[in-house]
């Protein structure tokens, strides 16, 4: 089978109408068709692709085991400075290498094969191939070639730890690449679908300016959050935007207690009536734990009934009890209970405790007890940045003018 009825075959698979004319692989479409043009580079690799015996793709982790080779990919966690080279090639005493760089032809044609693809030509391919104003294309512009790391050795025999060997290459070579070419990339991993596209809010055709004005120092944090590529990155940033109103509700609350004892008509500088004072002040000091700072802030500015109803909104929307079941986050048994007298004070302790995962670390705790960046964790995290985005959305609207 030559590449372009290998291509053919792919994308009639997936809905295209398509034919091979000379060559060449015709996509359907008014007012004249797409030309798939191949070169003799991708016929010579689509050939070697054909012929290799060894060759294995897992497409959940986006690996490539290929002789005596591995390539996986790789993400990259800032943009690249324009200085920053295209590849990086590192060589230990024994003459095996990683490279980092564009995939190579191998890895793009076997994510064409794989389901992966499909995801991938929805989103964009099909776009380009049936929409855009451009009528000629080449294999790369209907394959995928990411940013991935490949380790080979020297050796001619395989080991059979050669995926243990190259993880550890892998981060080794990563982190050398952070310190001296401040370019820094991780080894991809699957993730769950990103539940913030589910966050339930209205969007409607209003392009009217807001005649609010809201407190710049929180919306920056907001906008932190909302732009941050890290899961815990823009929980923190949301967190800040309560903890911001920490002390501001705390004096409130203490004002408020002060104003009914001092402007009771019955009160007088008495030995007693100054006691009762001094205790409200310091009852107030020894209640103001972090916690409970965070609780009297939600219950400033956020009606229990539309956290309950947001809740609701958001688990029906990603088909699970995402906030209302009760599991171990970070060591601890904890959930929202959607009740009224419930809901905000178990928020508030939920909250709490992932942002002292996140921001506390240590060698002492285990996994399960702290949060480690780039690990399982972020997904964790995840989960929970749509529920403090609703709570410092509210006190952003709550504190405007």
């Amino acid at each position: 089978m030559t590449l372009a009825n290998h291509v053919q075959k792919r994308l009639e698979a997936l809905g295209l109408s398509c034919a091979v004319v000379d060559d060449e692989v015709h996509v359907t479409r008014d007012p004249r068709p797409v030309k798939i043009k191949f070169d003799d580079e991708w016929r010579e690799a689509f050939h070697r692709y054909q012929r290799a015996r060894s060759l294995s793709f897992d497409a959940e982790t986006r690996t490539l085991q290929h002789n005596n080779s591995v390539e996986v990919m790789a993400a990259r966690l800032a943009p690249v400075s324009i200085l920053s080279p295209d590849q990086y090639t590192l060589t230990d005493r024994l003459g095996n290498t990683v490279i980092i760089g564009i995939s190579s032809q191998t890895f793009a044609l076997a994510f064409f094969d794989s389901p992966a693809y499909e995801e991938f030509f929805n989103s964009r391919i099909k776009k380009r191939l049936l929409v855009n104003e451009i009528f000629v294309r080449r294999p790369s512009h209907i394959l995928w070639m990411p940013t991935t790391a490949v380790y080979t050795i020297k050796a001619r025999k395989t080991p059979t730890d050669l995926k243990v060997r190259a993880q550890s290459a892998f981060r080794a070579s990563l982190f050398k690449i952070a310190v001296e070419q401040d370019d820094c990339l991780s080894l991809w991993k699957p993730r769950k679908p990103r539940l913030k596209h589910r966050y339930p809010i209205a969007t409607g055709e209003d392009n009217s300016i807001p005649h609010a004005i809201y407190d710049e120092n929180v919306i920056s944090y907001y906008k932190v959050a909302k732009a941050s590529p890290f899961p815990s990155q823009s929980y923190l940033a949301y967190y800040h935007v309560l903890e911001y109103y920490f002390l501001r509700v705390s004096e409130l609350l203490l004002h408020d207690r002060l104003t009914a004892i001092l402007n009771n008509p019955g009160f007088h500088v008495t030995r007693e009536s100054l006691d009762k004072v001094i205790s409200t002040v310091r009852g107030q000091d020894s209640r103001s734990d972090e916690t409970e700072m965070l609780r009297n802030v939600l219950e400033r500015f956020v009606e229990e009934v539309d956290l309950i109803d947001f809740i609701q909104k958001f688990e029906t929307l990603a088909g699970e009890k995402v906030y209302t079941k009760q599991r171990k986050i970070f060591g601890e048994q904890l959930h929202v209970s959607p009740q009224k007298g419930h809901a905000l004070s178990n928020s508030a302790k939920l909250l709490k405790h992932i942002r002292n995962a996140i921001v506390h670390s240590s060698d002492r705790y285990s996994r399960e007890e702290c949060h480690i960046p780039l690990s399982d964790s972020e997904g964790l995290i995840e989960e929970f940045v749509p529920l403090v985005r609703f709570f410092a959305e509210r006190v952003i609207y709550g504190t405007s003018t």
